[in-house]
């Protein structure tokens, strides 16, 4: 009997530890899964924190490219443009027709060897049937071209004309001669006056062309003429002054030629044709005038307060 409850007491024993060995076992399992569970959140919430952050840093690149453009400036500003209006009008006879659709092409293509575009060339010429030639060069074939400059030039851009041919004076008035119309100088001042630029540049190479310069003259405006106002021409004034542009007229050797240089160039030129031919004194005398005042210069420039401007002007 004895025996038998010692071995009651044993069994029961038994059970109570294998039952405190199985709930340490269980809890040992839950208190794993409930870690394993909480490691896990934490995981997925930091990955959240950081598709966040990663999502933040792309909507912030993404606003950084729209407003920058991919390169181009944040306001939209454009590059400078150049334009030029290479003109001559009615040649009156057949010479003179070679000379100036001769010194135009020479224009022409000086403009585009120095970075112009074709579409910023309008080139006017008596007969719009010869090469290169945009239109015919009536006054409102002229006005259309200007028109065209006024509704896209801005007011960082440069202007150019060279104006090619005939020309004539009468009272206190400079005129240029289209076809079938005779452009005086105060006319071609309102032309321009409403058009928008940085510089503007007239480059006259006919007789009596010195009488635009007090209409013309102005604010960051260089007038150049082959004449006084007085005075008809001889010599070639348009020729020498194209060329200075291909170096020799680089006088200061910096590799390129600015307006003022190729003005004082093509000045000495005229002289030089005067002398080689036998001409005698000197009977035309280019001008120029940069600095606003109305008053030309003749060569050397810089002299009088006019050519600084154009010293710092190249055709590139």
């Amino acid at each position: 009997m004895k025996i038998s409850k010692i071995r009651l007491l044993i069994f029961i024993l038994s059970l109570l530890l294998l039952f405190t060995i199985s709930s340490v076992c269980s809890g040992c399992k839950l208190i794993s899964e409930s870690e394993t569970t909480k490691e896990t959140l934490t995981e997925e919430q930091t990955n959240s924190e950081e598709s966040e952050e990663e999502s933040t840093t792309q909507d912030s690149n993404s606003q950084e490219n729209a407003d920058s453009g991919n390169g181009n400036n944040i306001d939209g500003t454009q590059s400078q443009q150049k334009y030029a209006i290479v003109v001559s009008g009615a040649s009156n006879d057949n010479q003179h027709y070679e000379w100036f659709l001769n010194s135009t092409s020479m224009a022409y293509d000086l403009l585009e060897n120095n970075g112009y575009p074709d579409e910023n060339i309008y080139y006017l010429f008596e007969n719009s049937t010869e090469k290169d030639v945009d239109y015919e060069a009536t006054i409102n074939n002229f006005k259309k071209v200007t028109g065209e400059l006024q509704g896209k030039a801005e007011e960082t851009d440069t202007i150019i004309l060279l104006l090619i041919g005939h020309g004539t004076f009468s009272n206190t008035n400079s005129y240029y001669t289209l076809n079938n119309y005779n452009l005086p100088d105060f006319e071609m001042a309102e032309i321009f006056e409403d058009i928008k630029r940085d510089k503007l540049i007239f480059i006259f190479s006919p007789c009596n062309s010195g009488g635009f310069i007090d209409d013309l003259s102005g604010k960051n405006t260089i007038v150049i003429s082959s004449t006084r106002e007085d005075e008809t021409n001889r010599a070639a004034f348009i020729e020498p002054f194209l060329v200075s542009f291909d170096g020799i007229g680089d006088t200061n050797s910096d590799g390129k030629v600015s307006f003022t240089e190729a003005f004082n160039y093509a000045s000495k030129n005229v002289r030089k044709q005067y002398i080689d031919n036998g001409w005698g004194e000197l009977t035309e005398h280019a001008q120029l005038d940069d600095n606003g005042d109305k008053i030309s210069n003749e060569e050397p420039i810089p002299n009088g307060g006019d050519g600084c401007l154009g010293k710092d002007t190249y055709l590139k």
